[in-house]
Formats: structure tokens, C-alpha cells, sequence
């Protein structure tokens, strides 16, 4: 599920490109036109609450602030962190030393030094400013500033997703001024101030926000003066404002408009696998699901690759576990049997289970796009192959989420999107005391392993952890996988720069780009 209320619009049935330009819900007449003005369209939302990475929650939110601030660390192409506010870092037991890179300038003109760093953490940690993003830091006890250009951070033991929990993604850790936000107070969400390559120009709640280039950042003055970024609710309507010249760039796009839109010679479609999973939640305490001989039945009996076809329309990769290719130091692969359509081995995994005749299951979705056609074509499935009575209650999201937490749910729809570490997918999910594992999975030794995973600093050798735990946890089939999918970006052929990465990224390519 995707952070907050608002997902994104991930299906729609008809062409985006037969929609109108004169139907969009938004206005272009005031907006800069020209070579140094990019139109960068976020679609698929139309609400950002603050610029505070602290505070934020909602994917658009992030879509900004990677633009507007910088971490200690940022991702490369592969998703791994490496040094960005940090000139360097070193690793020594449960501490890791930063040098931080000297000269570095807030957007009021200040120098950034390692006390708004102490500071940047210290606020995360309040339990006073409730920070959505507190988890990502709370394995730290000591931050220590022995000099304005070092921190040294220490963990209360080796806690190896810390590097990439520092980066400028989606973990509020970006760095900020102490003394900006002591002026803005609870303002500082609408007042950001960082050290990203663009400041905040214009912001109109519901409609738009503008930034403009930043003079002073480190990495050299961007070549495009102004980003203009429409809040475009519908992805099609992205797509027939690019489509329409009205826009430069989208940050997303329907997935049943994909295979046309690669047709279009005057567009470049960029897609790639993303750091997502969808799966489908299993009680545990409830039957039939109490049974992992059924659970393993019920992941044999339908075809993963007929339903990337009947819902992302062969946009995404079937799954055979919790973790994404995107993370490929973990990635166990797409060869595991109990993850493989089978129907004989589905009904002879049946007969040893407490129900061999099947049994009936409610499973639980929201709305009426692809979550829905997810547990459509699943329950169809199964109840061929296996003879099960499973039916569909679609309600809305929120009630989903609340059925999880109470338990009150047989098996529902679920899945987890735009995470950076093999550790946000296994051990949230599948940990016995892991924050998302709502269905009352335990195996002493998957916890033992993710335990373990999360000391070891090598990644290698913490790689090899995680494939064990997954392949341990397939035989348990806590939940069933079901696929990965795209993510998409659609563009015209004047930008330039922009390298799309499996975490939809946005704001943090603007420092590069440039408009031919």
C-alpha cells in the first residue's frame, strides 16, 4: 500500500490520449514557458501537506523535498547509498564517522555544519515532534559533534540499513538548518529551507509548486532556472498534457496506456522494475489460513504471469517472495516451485491440509481499480483449482488497513512500495515482532536470520542472509507473492538528464538536467 490515503491511480480502462486537452481540471494560462522553465507534472496526486521531511508521509511530498534538501548520503544508479552532504564515511563497530563536505550553504545563506545534523536527527528522535519517520533513526544512542565538519553516530549494535536510511529518500532524515526552523517554527513545512539544488519559488495548496535554482549549491548552479510541477490528479490527464505540449515530464503514467505510448516516437517512455511487492495477507490466527499446507495450495493454484497480464497489462515481473530484483544483493529470484503455477502439486499440497474438500474465505480489497482485479483473478483461481468457495469484499482502503491491525480479516490484498532496504521488506513483513506483520507469523529461525541480517555490515554476506530467510519463509507461505510492478515516466524529447530509478524517483534528478 502505498503511504498515506492518497494512492495513486494505478488502472484505468480507456487510452489516455483520447481525453480531451480542454477537459483537463487545471489551468496552463499563467505558467513560464520556455527554455529554462521545466514542466514537471506530478500525476496521480493532487495533495502535498508539508515540505517538511520530518513530517511528510505522502509520495508527491518526497517528490519535492529530494529537490529541496540533501541527506548525509544520496543513491546511486543501483539503489545503494553513497556520499552526499558526507565527503566520506567509516564504519568502526556500532559507530560510523561522517566528514562532511566544507563550504555547504542552506538556501538563507547560512553554512551548514555537523550541529544541524546532531540537530536534523535529535528532532526525529523527539517523541514530542511524533515524526512518521522516528524508526529510521531510533536504533541511534549517541550523536557526537566533535568538530563542525564530524559526526559520529552511534548504534545501540551494528544496524547495517542505516546508511541507506540517511539518504535523501523517503526516511525524513534529510538534513536541515537549526536555525531556519527555529525561525519558522511549526511554519518550517511551508517555509523549507535546505541545501538542495532548488528553494521554494511558489507554492498554491491543491494546484501547483514552483522552485527555483539555487546559486549557492554545492554541486554547481542547475541549468534549468525554474521547475513548475502541477498537482495533476488523474495519470491520464498527465499523459494528454504531455501529449498536448503542456507539460514536459510526468511522474507517472497508467499502465494500460503503456504499450501505445511506447509507439509514439515523439515522447520517451522510461519504465524499469520497482522497489514494490504485492502479495496477498494471510491469517494465521483464522482459519483456513491457520494451515501452511493450504497456504502453499493456495500459491500453486493460480498462474502469476496471467495475472501481470490481466492487471498490469505486462507491466511488472510475477514473484516468488518479498523482495524486488531492484534489490539485487538480496533477490532470491523467480524459480521457487511453491511460487509456480502447478494445479496437480496445488491439489496434492490440498489433500494433506486440515481441508482437504477446500473451504471458503473472504478476502479483502478496496476500490474498483487493479487492487480489485488483483483479488478478482486470484479467488477465480483458486476456487477452479482447488475447489475453495473464496469470494471478494471490496471496501476502501483505510477499512482494510484497520481489519489488518485488529485481525479481523481472513485474507486481503496488501502490498509495500518504494522501500530501499532488503530489511523494510522481511522484517517489517515477516519478523514475529515486525511492524506490518499483522497475521501472527512467527519462525524462530526467519528471526533469528533477519536478526542477524540487520548486524551484518558486509553486504554480501547480509544478502546470503536474507535469500535464506525468504527461501525459509516460502515453505511457510506466510503471505503469497505475487508480483513486482513497473514504475514509468514519460517525457519529451527536449529533457535531458533525467535517469529514472526503481524508487520513483523525481526531485532529486533536477540538479542534472537540462532542456535541449
Amino acid at each position: 500500500m502505498s503511504n498515506g490515503g492518497l494512492r495513486r491511480r494505478d488502472f484505468l480502462g480507456s487510452s489516455a490520449a483520447t481525453i480531451a486537452a480542454t477537459q483537463l481540471p487545471f489551468s496552463y494560462g499563467a505558467w513560464a514557458q520556455g527554455a529554462s522553465t521545466l514542466r514537471a507534472g506530478i500525476t496521480g496526486y493532487n495533495v502535498i501537506n508539508t515540505l517538511d521531511p520530518g513530517k511528510a508521509t505522502l509520495i508527491p511530498e518526497f517528490y519535492v523535498i529530494w529537490a529541496l534538501y540533501n541527506g548525509l548520503m544520496r543513491l546511486d544508479a543501483n539503489s545503494n547509498p553513497t556520499p552526499d552532504l558526507a565527503e566520506s564515511v567509516k564504519a568502526d563497530g556500532n559507530t560510523l564517522e561522517f566528514k562532511l563536505r566544507t563550504g555547504v550553504k542552506f538556501h538563507d545563506g547560512s553554512e551548514m555544519t555537523s550541529d544541524d545534523v546532531k540537530f536534523t536527527l535529535e528532532r526525529l528522535l523527539d517523541d514530542k515532534f511524533a515524526s512518521p519517520n522516528k524508526s529510521k533513526v531510533s536504533g541511534l544512542s549517541a550523536i557526537e559533534v566533535p568538530d563542525a565538519s564530524t559526526v559520529r553516530l552511534v548504534t545501540k549494535e551494528a544496524f547495517a540499513p542505516l546508511l541507506t536510511f540517511l539518504a535523501n529518500a523517503r526516511t525524513g532524515t534529510q538534513v536541515l538548518s537549526r536555525k531556519a526552523v527555529s525561525a519558522a517554527g511549526d511554519d518550517f513545512g511551508k517555509k523549507p529551507v535546505g541545501t538542495g539544488a532548488y528553494s521554494l519559488k511558489d507554492w498554491v495548496p491543491g494546484e501547483r509548486v514552483s522552485l527555483a535554482a539555487f546559486s549557492g549549491y554545492f554541486g554547481g548552479a542547475p541549468k534549468i532556472a525554474t521547475i513548475d510541477m502541477p498537482l495533476i490528479a488523474e495519470e491520464s490527464s498527465g499523459v494528454t498534457a504531455l501529449l498536448g505540449g503542456q507539460i514536459d515530464l510526468t511522474s507517472t503514467a497508467p499502465f494500460a496506456d503503456i504499450p501505445n505510448l511506447e509507439k509514439n516516437a515523439s515522447i520517451t517512455v522510461l519504465k524499469q522494475a520497482g522497489l514494490n511487492c504485492r502479495f496477498v495477507s494471510l491469517n494465521h490466527r483464522k482459519a483456513p489460513f491457520d494451515d501452511p499446507a493450504f497456504r502453499r495450495a493456495c500459491s500453486m493454484a493460480f498462474d502469476r504471469n496471467a495475472l501481470v497480464r490481466a492487471v498490469l497489462f505486462g507491466e511488472g515481473v510475477t514473484a516468488h517472495g518479498l523482495i524486488p530484483p531492484s534489490i539485487g544483493y538480496a533477490y532470491g529470484g523467480n524459480n521457487r516451485p511453491l511460487c509456480t503455477y502447478d494445479p496437480a502439486k496445488a491439489k496434492a499440497e490440498l489433500a494433506k491440509s486440515k481441508y482437504p474438500n477446500g473451504a471458503e474465505a473472504e478476502i479483502l480489497t478496496w476500490g474498483q481499480s487493479w487492487w480489485k482485479r488483483m483479488a478478482e483473478v486470484f479467488v477465480a483461481q483458486c476456487n477452479q483449482t482447488l475447489g475453495t468457495k473464496f469470494t471478494v469484499q471490496v471496501t476502501e482502503a483505510n477499512t482494510v488497513f484497520q481489519r489488518h491491525k485488529s485481525g479481523d480479516y481472513q485474507g486481503s490484498i496488501w502490498g509495500w512500495l518504494g522501500l530501499l532496504d532488503a530489511d523494510e521488506y522481511l522484517y517489517d513483513i515477516i519478523h514475529s515482532k515486525g511492524w506490518r506483520n499483522f497475521y501472527g507469523y512467527s519462525n524462530p529461525k526467519v528471526d533469528d536470520l533477519l536478526e542477524r541480517a540487520r548486524r551484518e555490515l558486509d553486504q554480501g554476506k547480509r544478502g546470503a542472509l536474507y535469500k535464506e530467510a525468504e527461501n525459509t519463509m516460502i515453505e511457510d507461505m506466510p503471505v503469497v507473492p505475487l508480483f513486482v510492478s513497473n514504475v514509468h515516466n514519460l517525457m519529451t524529447k527536449k529533457v535531458q538528464g533525467f535517469k529514472q530509478l526503481p524508487y520513483s524517483n523525481w526531485g532529486d534528478q533536477f540538479a542534472n538536467m537540462s532542456l535541449s
